[in-house]
């Protein structure tokens, strides 16, 4: 099938039933936006080769995946989306553009840089984050809300590359992809997690990778995101060759490396798809294999949990819920009420802070509403982004899951 039969296909494919834009969390906020249908497959048919849309219009899209979610057709549409966002790029570097957005989409899209400069000196960085007149300057130069959270940085995560080599017991070792918010803003994660698998007797492998490229995608910069796709293919290419999988604490980054990877033009990007794993997916891989210990402490706690838009476009389920079912002691709640509104650098920008707001407004009033209920204390997230949106939005304290699985195994307090 030609590329033109091809793309017939998947226009064909949509039913108009309008599921899409009914469920679309942008559209339910911001009557002006035409929705996944419309910015889809309908201006798909008008699009020969030309960007015939306003590229704002593009934007507003914030790829949480829900279109696809809802689609009894399985139409690809923010893959649409973000092919029409490329050619507007490319488009667009051909002309001026303003230097303000220009530049805060060089920035948003450089999460590891930022990370690797925050992290320094993390407190006093922290300190001058929160300073009123400083957050001002910024949303005046490069258009970055003053009201919106901004990630606090800490110690970061130790790279632990494979001195040794693969080894021939490659059915105990992991390769693990922290992603740019564990590895420096949120390092106790990724330091819990490599000694929960050494726990469980696995060799865990952090090689030096590049962010993944999803900041750089959802800011335009697509050349770059697929430079350190490759990038990072070439250092999983050794282990992915035997045979070792490779695991994700961060949704957004696991969803990237099973949709987004195998598409690149390497060798090994045949290989990552069947191979990438959420932290709980492979968890519960091993349990039922019986290869999971159960050996847990009681753990008293309650708590609400949001799983990510990026969670379910995997379409693995709710993993990290069956896991800590397992634990006894342990009480967990799904809201399950929509995306917090955050959606990756989306909500950090000046002209979207008061839409994500309105978008995570469902889910805010749902954890606020549990919390006062007594159903819960504290939430718990697998996407780091998501845990930053709820701690603005509500308060509420929010931590990975698997802060409280490493409990359970009496590996922290």
């Amino acid at each position: 099938m030609d590329s033109r039969d091809e793309l017939a296909a998947r226009l064909d494919a949509c039913q108009k039933c309008n599921m899409c834009t009914a469920q679309c969390p942008v559209a339910k906020v911001n009557p002006r936006f035409i929705g996944p249908k419309g910015l889809g497959p309908d201006m798909e048919r008008f699009r020969r080769g030309q960007i015939n849309l306003d590229e704002t219009m593009l934007d507003d899209c914030s790829n949480c995946k829900t279109c696809e979610l809802t689609c009894p057709s399985g139409v690809k549409i923010t893959e649409m989306i973000l092919g029409a966002r490329r050619a507007a790029s490319k488009a667009r570097h051909k002309n001026t553009m303003g230097l303000r957005l220009g530049l805060r989409g060089y920035i948003l899209g450089r999460n590891e840089y930022l990370g690797k400069l925050g992290v320094i000196w993390p407190t006093l960085t922290n300190q001058v984050l929160k300073i009123k007149l400083v957050r001002l300057a910024i949303d005046k130069t490069l258009s970055i809300s003053k009201n919106g959270p901004l990630p606090a940085y800490g110690k970061p995560l130790k790279i632990q590359p494979d001195k040794v080599g693969i080894g021939t017991n490659t059915n105990k070792q992991v390769v693990y992809f922290p992603g740019c918010y564990t590895r420096f803003n949120e390092g106790d994660t990724g330091r819990i997690l490599i000694r929960l698998l050494e726990h469980l007797g696995y060799k865990t492998i952090v090689p030096d990778f590049h962010c993944c490229g999803l900041p750089l995608e959802a800011n335009g910069q697509f050349g770059k995101a697929d430079k350190n796709g490759r990038y990072n293919l070439e250092l999983m290419r050794p282990y992915l060759e035997a045979g070792i999988p490779v695991i994700t604490s961060c949704t957004s980054c696991g969803l990237t490396l099973k949709e987004d990877y195998p598409k690149l033009e390497t060798s090994s990007a045949q290989l990552i798809g069947a191979q990438a794993y959420d932290l709980f997916e492979f968890l519960w891989q091993l349990h039922e294999k019986g290869e999971l210990p159960l050996d847990f402490q009681e753990v008293r706690a309650s708590y609400g949990y949001h799983p990510p838009c990026h969670l379910k476009a995997q379409g693995i389920g709710t993993p990290a819920l069956r896991i800590l079912g397992l634990i006894p002691g342990v009480k967990i709640r799904n809201l399950d009420a929509g995306c917090c509104g955050l959606s990756g650098s989306y909500g950090f920008k000046a002209e979207k802070y008061e839409k994500a707001m309105k978008i995570g407004s469902g889910l805010f009033e749902a954890i606020n509403v549990g919390a006062e209920h007594g159903d819960f204390q504290s939430m718990t997230t697998e996407c780091g982004v998501c845990k930053v949106q709820i701690v603005h939005g509500t308060g509420i304290p929010t931590v990975h899951p698997v802060r409280i699985l490493a409990k359970a195994y009496r590996l922290i307090d």
